[in-house]
């Protein structure tokens, strides 16, 4: 069973990806279906690039950017080692729930919180996602609990033996939401 989107298959040109680079036997096992219904954003084709460490809900770290996973992106040693080239600039943010200095407020990535000069507390925090955000966690005296909008469910599901990742020069003749075939006719 092919890939297919909410959106349909044209949704796909937001992933370029070739069928030669989607293929790779090594990357298979790292292939996951793309659910977001804690968001209301699973219809949705995302053009993201995230990683994570996480147990359950607890994010270990979180690094949200705009990086692909290329030479281009990440660089690669050429003239015999002695320069390094980077074919395109990317920006991420990486999220670390290490040591937090709050002043007065707090820190969060879902509402506007207003900080004072007055006084600082050293806190250990803890990022977590919003689906494993209870109200309790949020009020300890010893940890700050930061919850992070993670924009996909964790656990990923991984693909299925049935499951093919989209690229944009594969066939699909299986009919999309909209009634239509890849590539367009």
């Amino acid at each position: 069973m092919p890939f297919v989107c909410s959106q349909g298959y044209a949704a796909g040109n937001a992933i370029p990806s070739p069928f030669k680079n989607v293929e790779k036997t090594f990357l298979k096992k790292y292939w996951a279906k793309w659910k977001a219904d804690h968001t209301g954003r699973s219809r949705a084709m995302p053009h993201i690039k995230t990683f994570t460490r996480y147990s359950g809900q607890n994010l270990a770290w979180f690094l949200l950017t705009s990086a692909n996973l290329s030479k281009a992106a990440w660089g690669t040693l050429q003239k015999n080692n002695t320069q390094f080239m980077i074919r395109s600039y990317e920006l991420g943010v990486l999220f670390l729930p290490t040591m937090l200095k709050r002043a007065g407020g707090g820190f969060s990535c879902t509402s506007n919180v207003t900080q004072t000069e007055d006084k600082y507390e050293v806190k250990k925090a803890k990022l977590v996602s919003l689906s494993g955000l209870r109200r309790e966690q949020t009020h300890s005296t010893s940890q700050l609990t930061i919850p992070l909008p993670v924009p996909y469910e964790l656990p990923p599901q991984p693909y299925s033996s049935q499951d093919v990742p989209w690229s944009w020069d594969r066939r699909y003749s299986k009919k999309d939401v909209y009634g239509q075939v890849w590539p367009r006719t």
